[in-house]
Formats: structure tokens, C-alpha cells, sequence
């Protein structure tokens, strides 16, 4: 496993829920309902039929919805849900209810994800050894300039500390390789070795 991964290095270095809300109505009954909420009942059938026909073209979804809303439950459930709505003073007739009950599903209903997604948690972060990065600073302080004068790039610099350096790299390689989530994927330490280095470098080229 160690042999392996210090020539994977060596190698790297030449390579919501649902709610029945769809709008917000005024707090006080006695003003006119300009918006409006829908009931549960009209919520879990409109999701249904949304999300039944989420992927359908504009013309498909309305074709769908008129042969849906002319089945006798369901035209019964928009009935209730217009009278309900105009007995709770909206201010809006029988037409345009059904239009913004339409387009409740077509634009929100159909498009939004009702499922909750737990965050994952962040694992423990684990970092190199103080003797790597005392290494990789030695190294990146004296291979700053090369032999032409010129500042070498970042990627040289790490390729030249792949060579030279191969003890000090097999010793991290050795104790990381024991530690999650390295030890589910040892190919990890390849990138976390690169990217420590990396930053060691711009941290030091920032200083000077």
C-alpha cells in the first residue's frame, strides 16, 4: 500500500416541504383577498398532477391538465377550492382562481423539490505533519530561484519535491494512510500532500 501511493505521487508529479402556501394572504378577513392560499386538499392533488407531468412541453402540460380538471373528483375539488376562495372575499372570479390554480402547478409545484436534504456534516479536518511542512518550507526557500535565475512555478516546485524528498514523504504517507477518510481512500493523500504545497508556496511567495 505505502510503495503504491508514494508512486501514485511520484507519478502525480509529472502528470423544502411541501406547503399548502402559494401565496400570502392578509392577516385581517374583513379587507378583500387580493392572494390567496390553497387548501390541502387542492395542495396534494395539484402536486400529484404536477409532478406526473414535470417534464412535459408547455402544450402536452395543458392538454393534460384539461383532460385532469374535467374528471369529475378532481373538477369537484377545484370547485370547492373557488367557492371557498370567493367565500373568503378573493377578489377574483371563478376564471381567474382556475388560472392561478394553473399556473400554481405549472410554474411552482412542478419545478420546486419538496424533499428535505440533510446537510452532511464536515468531517474532521486532519492536517500534515509539522515535519512535512517544515520540509516543504526548507524546499520551497531554497528552490525559489533555479539555476537560470528565473522563480520557478508551483508545479515545478512540487514535482522537484517528489524527487528529492521521498523519506519524509513516505513517513506522512505511512501515518495518514491509518486515518479516515484516508484510510477508505489512500488516493486522498495524493491531493492534500499537492495542495498543502501548494499553499506553503503562495503563503511564502506572499511574505517575500
Amino acid at each position: 500500500m505505502l510503495n503504491s501511493i508514494s508512486k501514485m505521487i511520484q507519478a502525480t508529479s509529472h502528470k423544502p416541504e411541501a406547503t399548502s402556501q402559494t401565496m400570502i394572504e392578509p392577516t385581517s378577513s374583513k379587507n378583500p383577498v387580493f392572494r390567496f392560499n390553497l387548501s390541502d386538499e387542492m395542495v396534494d392533488a395539484l402536486l400529484q398532477f404536477s409532478k406526473t407531468h414535470q417534464f412535459d412541453d408547455r402544450h402536452s402540460y395543458t392538454d393534460a391538465w384539461n383532460e385532469w380538471k374535467n374528471n369529475m373528483e378532481i373538477s369537484k375539488i377545484i370547485n370547492d377550492e373557488i367557492q371557498r376562495l370567493q367565500g373568503m372575499d378573493y377578489k377574483g372570479s371563478a376564471e381567474s382562481i382556475e388560472t392561478k390554480i394553473f399556473k400554481s402547478g405549472r410554474y411552482y409545484f412542478r419545478n420546486k423539490s419538496f424533499v428535505k436534504v440533510t446537510p452532511k456534516s464536515r468531517g474532521k479536518y486532519i492536517s500534515v505533519s509539522k515535519e512535512l511542512i517544515c520540509a516543504m518550507d526548507e524546499h520551497i526557500a531554497r528552490g525559489t530561484i533555479n539555476n537560470n535565475g528565473q522563480v520557478p512555478s508551483p508545479a515545478e516546485l512540487f514535482n522537484e519535491f517528489c524527487r528529492t524528498c521521498v523519506d519524509i514523504l513516505k513517513i506522512e504517507i505511512d501515518r495518514l494512510v491509518e486515518l479516515e477518510p484516508f484510510s477508505e481512500d489512500p488516493a486522498q493523500i495524493i491531493a492534500k500532500v499537492k495542495k498543502t504545497y501548494k499553499n506553503r508556496v503562495f503563503q511564502i511567495f506572499k511574505l517575500n
